[in-house]
């Protein structure tokens, strides 16, 4: 969850239908990702031209309104962030071209499950035992999907779930710079100039054209994140994150979805049950969190 906000104008209904679109277009762009890995891209290649894309298609958003300076007010912690949140994504992209889109989405949804364990060793949050019961059960249903009877850990699994860590870390960040009413249109812009800065310069001494069917897959993947962006955004101007935080979890039933009809991957039946348990645990944490929250 990239951020939160209080609700100013409640229209449930309407919160949680931005959310669903919001994870219908991170699907999309996942499956973008990955039809460019399957092209020959690198992933900071595909990364630099996807978040530049974003970073121009949010620009009329961010200067829309009442004028608000861009120069951030913690430029330590948007800078941490956005580091943060940049490894997060590339790890995320470099499980994608190594694993079924559903079990890349699955594990880097682990997020809820690992905040209260970083909140429990990096700020001494007392863990209840309900919470550490939810995170063990969490933690059972990695294991289903992570199948290590079955030979070897497949890196791109572990890579995943290191995302969803990296994730964690990027989300409680975003936590305290709403708190301290950093604007979000400021953390976003800087997140998305920032990722596209540091990967061009790890992209562009290697950089191959891509071909022409390979660039819409970059500009369609650019333009469906900044998308995902907003609609999540906007998501919670409507809703509290505890009403629409069970919707986040359709992602994984999209990229299963995709997963199926675009590269005919079905699913390992310990893999769909140990998805049951994450999202059963994910939720339930996130739900927790909420009420401790308020």
């Amino acid at each position: 969850m990239p951020m939160t906000a209080p609700e100013k104008n409640p229209n449930p209904a309407l919160g949680i239908l931005l959310v669903i679109l919001a994870f219908f277009g991170f699907s999309v762009m996942s499956a973008l990702v990955k039809a460019c890995a399957g092209a020959g891209l690198s992933t900071q290649a595909t990364m630099f031209v996807q978040n530049g894309v974003a970073l121009a298609a949010i620009l009329p958003w961010v200067f829309a309104g009442k004028k608000t300076s861009l120069m951030p007010r913690h430029k330590g912690l948007v800078l941490g962030r956005a580091v943060i949140g940049l490894l997060s994504l590339y790890f995320y992209f470099w499980a994608i071209k190594l694993i079924p889109l559903l079990d890349a989405t699955l594990l880097q949804s682990t997020t809820p499950i690992f905040i209260p364990l970083i909140a429990l060793f990096a700020f001494r949050e007392k863990l209840s035992l309900k919470l550490l019961l939810i995170v063990i059960a969490g933690f059972t249903g990695v294991a289903m999907v992570l199948n290590p009877g079955e030979g070897p850990l497949n890196s791109g699994d572990l890579i995943a779930l290191f995302s969803g860590l990296l994730s964690a870390l990027s989300t409680i960040l975003i936590k305290i710079l709403n708190d301290k009413d950093e604007p979000i249109k400021v953390v976003l812009f800087h997140y998305l100039l920032i990722t596209t800065i540091v990967m061009a310069a790890w992209a562009l001494p290697d950089w191959t054209m891509p071909s022409a069917r390979t660039w819409i897959y970059l500009v369609a993947s650019g333009l469906f994140y900044a998308a995902f962006q907003i609609l999540l955004i906007f998501s919670v101007k409507f809703a509290s994150t505890t009403t629409i935080s069970p919707f986040i979890y359709l992602a994984v039933v999209f990229s299963g979805l995709i997963d199926w009809v675009v590269w005919d991957q079905v699913p390992h039946p310990l893999t769909l049950a140990g998805a049951a348990v994450i999202i059963a645990s994910a939720m339930a944490s996130t739900l927790h969190q909420g009420s401790q929250d308020s």
